[in-house]
């Protein structure tokens, strides 16, 4: 073994990143911006829940369990009617309710179960073990305080999913999105790079071939296997995972298609400022990375600062991931305003980068 021919290639190959300046920014750039961005969510800490109460009995007991609740750090009390519990889910200033009913404090006075309404906007998964979390300390104290000898009994009920839902079926919508989007553009990126660098796409420029049509070409045919990997990953997250859903599968087809057709011209696009296949892959980083953290994936979009907001509403998976969202667990359909402003924005996007490629 002889160390100087080690030393000599590992030197050129030092040498050869060197002079790439490209992969020393993405090398040195795209981390310190990930990590920025991934403990700046992480410092938000988990998020209050905020509960509407509507206090029908006038009673004392009832005023102090409201006082308990609005003493509970991770709850945040107010006051509604029941008739506008369900408004307020939809526009989404709430996202748990509480009703008091009336007779509420006869019933724990005379040592019966009192029933306690609580109703979950559903749409995230954690809500309902944070309410009940929340409303379990609350009653313990209210008990402690003697107010009341009879059990209380919370009957809870949910606007969209329900208790069947499990975790991974709160996260299929934004895993579709982000995985086909993640593969469709790793497929593209890398395959459109290979055509470059065998000579292929020269080979091209030289036929009677346009530029628009060589780009639509390459975009049909990229788009099929696309479309296929899409599918696939979708039909397994559907038939095989067994995930719930409530909304129509054909929507949730379309809308991952039309976020296909922008993933396989964004991969075309950013693939001609690579110049082999590590460079195209090093754009996943800050492709990806920052759409997967900002789409609102892990955390909500209204406990972001402003400013991430907004670059949030410039991202596709954002907007994919909210009508995935809307459709499989809110069960919206495509005339549903929320729905059809979020696949305008993908149709949008994928308009965008097929001028771009």
């Amino acid at each position: 073994m002889n160390l100087s021919r080690i030393a000599a290639l590992a030197m050129r190959i030092a040498l050869q990143f060197r002079r790439d300046k490209r992969t020393i920014a993405l090398i040195v750039g795209v981390p310190i911006v990930v990590l920025s961005l991934l403990t700046y969510l992480i410092n938000l800490g988990a998020s209050s829940l905020v509960v509407g109460v509507a206090q029908e009995d006038p009673s004392p007991v009832a005023s102090k369990l409201v006082e308990e609740l609005r003493k509970v750090p991770i709850v945040k009390v107010r006051e509604v009617s029941r008739q506008d519990v369900d408004g307020l889910f939809r526009k989404g200033e709430i996202e748990a309710a509480i009703v008091i009913p009336q007779g509420f404090t006869q019933r724990l006075l005379a040592r019966e179960a009192a029933a306690l309404e609580t109703r979950v906007e559903g749409s995230r998964h954690g809500k309902a073990p944070m309410l009940m979390h929340g409303l379990n300390q609350s009653i313990a104290r209210m008990a402690a305080a003697g107010s009341g000898a009879g059990a209380v009994e919370p009957e809870v009920t949910y606007l969209y999913a329900g208790p069947e839902y499990k975790p991974i079926d709160y996260f299929a919508p934004t895993y579709v999105a982000l995985f086909a989007f993640l593969f469709v553009y790793l497929l593209t990126a890398v395959g459109f790079l290979r055509e470059r660098t065998l000579g292929t796409f020269e080979r091209l420029l030289a036929s009677p071939l346009t530029k628009v049509e060589m780009v639509l070409g390459y975009m049909a045919g990229f788009g099929m296997f696309a479309l296929l990997q899409s599918t696939i990953i979708l039909l397994f997250t559907v038939y095989v995972i067994r995930i719930h859903y409530a909304g129509n599968i054909f929507i949730v087809f379309l809308i991952v298609s039309i976020m296909t057709v922008g993933a396989v011209n964004l991969g075309i696009f950013l693939s001609t400022y690579a110049r082999n296949e590590l460079q195209a892959v090093q754009f996943i980083p800050m492709v990806v990375v920052p759409q997967a953290l900002l789409g609102g994936i892990f955390w909500p979009l209204k406990e972001m600062n402003v400013f991430f907001q907004v670059i949030a509403h410039v991202l596709p998976l954002t907007y994919a991931n909210f009508a995935l969202q809307a459709v499989m667990i809110k069960g919206q359909g495509i005339l549903d305003p929320g729905v059809a402003a979020d696949i305008g924005a993908l149709v949008l996007f994928a308009a965008i980068v097929v001028a771009l490629a």
